[in-house]
């Protein structure tokens, strides 16, 4: 099914009224994660644009189906679908619309197949096959496909777990020293250092959670590696990027002090969705742990920091 077809297909259920070009911004606005909305340049083409889109007269490109498509929120978009059947009343009519092009589907979970739908389409795009694909056939490969992969991801062993070390290694030094001028910070003490953690027993605490943490994350970056003969090695990098997408904008606020950024950073990091990272459907390779450890690898990288000069 082409992107065109999908959008006329829902257009009389989901429209509320809209207009074409409007429908497509609310369709893929609603489709992606809202932190990813302000950087989706296809939002921000011109009103005539939006509606070649809608009509087939212009294909969505490669380079914009990509990142709809890592930037996803399924879950979002299912609820908007839902609420937009509600409001019209035409949850038999998407049903039958679905049926007729012979759209594999539970009844019960209609919103959630015009989800899925719609990322298959995005994936047609992506292999060059939008264009061409027409008939019900490869749709319902697609979904077959879809679940396999997943239930294959689930049923991955844990990966091996990285210990703490008793004392820092090297490779901790960067982003234990931004914590220690995190905790100055707070403290108003301009050098804060390790012999410093006797006198402020609880940052100490909270250092020894921030290393567990980094080893979460470094023991999925080991992992990785091993998966596959290395041909997911990759994803490590992966899950970093879509990491630090959810979390600059809460690390650029204004915050009270470093260690109120650090700690905003990191509840934000908790909630990020990393879709495009093709292990988050195992529980043993992501977990809130594992990203608020990610974050401590990004402040490695230098792209993170809780301490901020007056000139950064």
């Amino acid at each position: 099914m082409k992107f065109s077809d999908y959008a006329q297909g829902l257009y009389p259920y989901c429209s509320n009224g809209m207009r074409e070009p409007a429908f497509f911004t609310a369709l893929i606005g609603n489709f992606i994660q809202d932190a990813t909305m302000d950087a989706c340049k296809i939002l921000q083409r011109e009103e005539d644009t939006r509606y070649r889109y809608i009509k087939g007269i212009r294909n969505i490109q490669i380079k914009d189906a990509k990142y709809i498509y890592h930037h996803r929120d399924m879950d979002k978009f299912s609820d908007w679908i839902d609420d937009r059947m509600g409001e019209s009343d035409s949850y038999e009519a998407v049903d039958k619309w679905l049926n007729d092009c012979q759209i594999a589907h539970d009844k019960c979970y209609i919103a959630k197949a015009c989800s899925t739908l719609l990322e298959t389409i995005l994936l047609e795009i992506i292999q060059g096959s939008g264009a061409s694909s027409g008939n019900s056939t490869n749709s319902e490969y697609d979904f077959a496909l879809i679940d396999e992969i997943n239930k294959k991801i689930k049923s991955l062993p844990q990966p091996v777990k990285v210990p703490v070390p008793k004392e820092a290694t090297p490779e901790e030094h960067d982003y234990i020293n931004e914590l220690y001028c995190a905790y100055g910070d707070a403290e108003g003490k301009n050098n804060f250092t390790k012999s410093d953690l006797s006198i402020y027993p609880e940052y100490k605490e909270d250092l020894a959670d921030r290393r567990i943490d980094f080893y979460a994350a470094e023991s999925i970056h080991r992992g990785v590696m091993e998966l596959g003969n290395g041909g997911l090695a990759n994803q490590f990098d992966v899950l970093k990027e879509e990491t630090y997408d959810g979390v600059k904008d809460t690390a650029k606020r204004t915050h009270s002090n470093g260690y109120e950024r650090m700690l905003a950073v990191m509840e934000q990091a908790v909630n990020v969705t990393v879709k495009s990272y093709v292990l988050s459907e195992s529980p043993y390779w992501i977990s809130g742990k594992i990203k608020k450890g990610v974050c401590h690898q990004l402040v490695n990288d230098g792209r993170l920091k809780w301490v901020k000069k007056k000139n950064e």
